[in-house]
């Protein structure tokens, strides 16, 4: 049944598939897009329509919105840049609408916690793959399974292993670089002996298997790793995923002076890497892959029990919405939905593994692995 309205910024390549998913999964009633970018938002509007084909008709566009556009939504999503957050917030606090958004940035979510400080009306960041489902599962192995050691290993990347020669990154940019530059700079928190801690992003490198190998980066709040150490977890690390020789090059970027949290020099490798044809993505031709595994285990009386969720997720040949596209968007809309449904909704600032029905978002995202083409 169609019964919530929803409001979304950003129409690019999260946004337009999470468009997607709230009228096809969330019980939307109407979606307002709201996109600055003209040509973007054609783009999306036009996609959108003959995917969606009658059910488009709860679809609207704009560029622009005021607090007064947002009162009354069950949701506010925000699938724009990082950097657009605050602001964002900000208007959706005004208009006393739920906010959601895909996060990555440690710094922003924190000013989001500052600006929802003396308000009840939620706002709830870092709901993508990573922050977001990933952590989500994390807690579910420390609530439902009760361990005390949690490994996360994320990353997106294409479905074939591209030549190093042609390619030498082995990368495809499915979502903004300046998303990638924030999530391969700073520090990383993590959790060892019971103390949360941190340690520099990009800092090692773990082999994952015999063509993969991660490496810690920033994408988790500091908020999300205490939230943990609460839930009973001793031992704790995030890790993205890459095809082998990816972490050397990406650490060759920290030598040039790139990735230490300077925008305007990190502009100019933003500027870069978006104007490599080797790295663009295109959906008519290239394919991606998604892996998340998530890794619990607890000990007691010199035993040790182990849990393991892992999805691998390739795009969508249907849709041609990419598996990074795909699975960043299930996070904002699962969570948009179980607020809007009334299945639980914070009050005020909260990250979503902290008061999502984590069983239910399970049984989401399997719903959805089912639909894929």
């Amino acid at each position: 049944m169609s019964q919530y309205r929803y409001i979304l910024f950003g129409a690019g390549r999260q946004g337009t598939a999470a468009v997607h998913d709230l009228v096809t999964n969330c019980e939307a009633k109407s979606v307002h897009v709201i996109e600055p970018d003209a040509a973007r938002l054609k783009a999306a509007s036009d996609r959108l329509k003959g995917l969606l084909k009658k059910r488009a008709s709860a679809l609207s566009f704009a560029t622009s919105a005021t607090a007064s556009d947002l009162r009354g939504a069950h949701g506010v999503l925000s699938c724009a840049t990082h950097q657009a957050n605050v602001e964002l917030t900000r208007l959706a606090l005004a208009a006393g609408a739920p906010f959601t958004d895909l996060g990555g940035n440690y710094e922003i979510v924190s000013k989001q916690e500052a600006l929802a400080k003396k308000s009840s009306v939620p706002v709830v960041p870092d709901c993508g793959i990573s922050p977001g489902i990933s952590n989500i599962m994390a807690v579910h192995c420390a609530k439902t399974h009760g361990c005390d050691e949690v490994h996360v290993r994320c990353g997106g990347l294409p479905l074939e292993r591209p030549s190093a020669v042609a390619n030498p990154l082995q990368y495809k940019l499915v979502f903004s670089p300046w998303g990638l530059l924030s999530e391969y700079s700073g520090d990383v928190s993590r959790i060892r002996d019971g103390k949360v801690d941190t340690w520099p992003a990009l800092s090692v490198t773990e082999e994952f298997d015999a063509e993969h190998e991660s490496s810690p980066t920033s994408n988790n709040s500091p908020q999300v790793v205490r939230y943990l150490a609460e839930c009973g977890v001793t031992t704790y690390d995030y890790m993205t995923i890459r095809y082998k020789g990816h972490w050397d090059l990406a650490r060759g970027w920290k030598t040039l002076g790139f990735l230490k949290r300077d925008a305007q020099r990190d502009a100019k490798l933003v500027e870069l890497l978006d104007s490599d044809p080797v790295l663009r993505y295109d959906p008519k031709k290239d394919r991606d892959k998604l892996i998340l595994r998530v890794q619990g285990s607890k000990s007691a009386h010199g035993l040790t029990r182990g849990f393991e969720y892992r999805f691998d997720v390739a795009a969508d040949p249907k849709t041609k919405f990419s598996a990074m596209e795909l699975t960043t968007c299930w996070g904002i809309t699962i969570v948009a939905h179980h607020m809007a449904s009334g299945r639980g909704a914070p009050k005020g600032f909260s990250t979503p593994e902290r008061f999502v029905d984590t069983n239910w978002v399970l049984a989401e995202v399997e719903k959805r692995l089912a639909q894929i083409g």
